[in-house]
C-alpha cells in the first residue's frame, strides 16, 4: 500500500470516531419586560433573532411596572429589567448594587410617546383645573411623575395640590372615562388605543429636555461580574436590535401587538418610540436632577455613576 493511499484511509477511518464539534451553548438570562413601546427591545431583540445570534436564552418574564422589575432585581427574581433613571437611581441610593448596561427609548419633543390626558368629555380644561384632582401615573417615583408635577408647576398650578396615584397605563383611559381619576400620563401603545375617548392636555415630559433617556436595561453590578461574557453578548444584542427597531416600524408593530395584545392596525398609527444604541451620561443627567428636586431621590445621583461598564 502506497503512502497516500494509507494516510486517506487513517483521515477516513478518524473521521468516522472523531465527535461532532457542538454549536456554542446559550445562556440562560432572566430578563424583566413590559408592554410599553419604549420598554419593548427586548421583545424585539427576542422575534428579531439578536437574541438567538447572541446565544442569549431568554427567559423572559413580564411586568405591569418597571418598579416591579427593580424589586424582582434586587431580590434576584430576574438578572436584568428594564427601568427609567429614577428607580434605578433610588436603588443605588439604598445600597442594591444596579446599575444600566444599555439603554432603550429615547423621549423625543417632535414625537411625543407620553401625554397628559383627560376624558373627552372632562370639564378639566387647563392644568389650573388639576387642582384638588386625582391625577394617574404609572409609578410614584418615576419619570412620568417629575415631569407631570414640572409641567404643573410651569403652568401656575399648585403641585402639591395635586393627588398623585399609581395605575397600569391599561387602566388609566378606563378610569378617565368613568370619572374617577381626572387626568392621566398615559403612554403608547395604550395612548393610541384610548384616542377615541381621551384628549390630550400636553406633553409633560417637554419641560425636562429636548430629548433624553425614558427607559434602560439595567443589572445586579454583582450578576455583571459574575456573567462578563453573557453580560456583553446580551449588550449586543440590545444594540444591534434597537438599531433593527429604529428601520423597521412596520415589523415591530407586528411584534408590539403580539406580546400586548393591542390593535395591530392602530398600533401602526401610532407615534413609535426610538431607541439609543449607547449610554450617555448628558441624556440622563436632566431626569436625576428634576428627580431629585421633587424628593424622588433622598440624595442627588451622578449619572456615571450608575452605568455598569459591561
Amino acid at each position: 500500500m502506497d503512502r497516500a493511499r494509507y494516510l486517506a484511509m487513517v483521515a477516513a477511518g478518524a473521521a468516522t470516531v472523531l465527535p461532532t464539534v457542538a454549536r456554542a451553548q446559550s445562556s440562560r438570562v432572566r430578563i424583566g419586560a413590559a408592554a410599553n413601546d419604549s420598554y419593548a427591545v427586548t421583545y424585539f431583540a427576542q422575534d428579531g433573532g439578536f437574541f438567538e445570534r447572541a446565544r442569549i436564552d431568554p427567559d423572559i418574564q413580564i411586568f405591569s411596572n418597571a418598579q416591579a422589575m427593580v424589586q424582582a432585581a434586587a431580590g434576584n427574581a430576574i438578572d436584568v429589567g428594564m427601568a427609567d433613571l429614577v428607580q434605578v437611581a433610588n436603588a443605588f441610593n439604598h445600597g442594591v448594587p444596579l446599575g444600566f448596561i444599555a439603554p432603550a427609548g429615547i423621549y423625543d419633543s417632535k414625537v411625543p410617546t407620553t401625554l397628559i390626558c383627560a376624558a373627552k368629555n372632562s370639564p378639566i380644561r387647563s392644568v389650573k383645573d388639576l387642582e384638588n384632582q386625582p391625577v394617574a401615573v404609572v409609578a410614584i417615583a418615576s419619570i412620568g411623575s417629575v415631569a407631570l408635577q414640572e409641567w404643573i408647576k410651569q403652568n401656575g398650578a399648585d403641585v402639591t395640590k395635586v393627588k398623585l396615584l399609581e395605575l397600569p397605563f391599561s387602566a388609566m383611559a378606563p378610569a378617565l372615562t368613568r370619572g374617577t381619576i381626572a387626568a392621566a400620563a398615559i403612554a403608547e401603545p395604550f395612548l393610541s388605543l384610548a384616542r377615541d375617548d381621551v384628549r390630550s392636555l400636553g406633553d409633560a415630559q417637554s419641560v425636562i429636555a429636548k430629548s433624553f433617556f425614558l427607559s434602560g436595561s439595567f443589572a445586579s453590578r454583582d450578576w455583571v461580574a459574575g456573567n462578563r461574557d453573557v453580560a456583553s453578548r446580551l449588550v449586543k444584542a440590545f444594540q444591534a436590535a434597537a438599531v433593527w427597531s429604529n428601520a423597521h416600524h412596520d415589523d415591530t408593530a407586528v411584534i408590539l401587538a403580539k406580546y400586548a395584545k393591542l390593535d395591530l392596525d392602530k398600533i401602526r398609527t401610532m407615534a413609535r418610540a426610538t431607541f439609543a444604541t449607547t449610554l450617555d451620561p448628558r441624556m440622563m443627567q436632566p431626569i436625576l436632577d428634576i428627580a431629585f428636586k421633587y424628593g424622588q431621590m433622598q440624595k442627588p445621583v451622578r449619572a456615571a455613576d450608575l452605568i455598569v461598564p459591561v
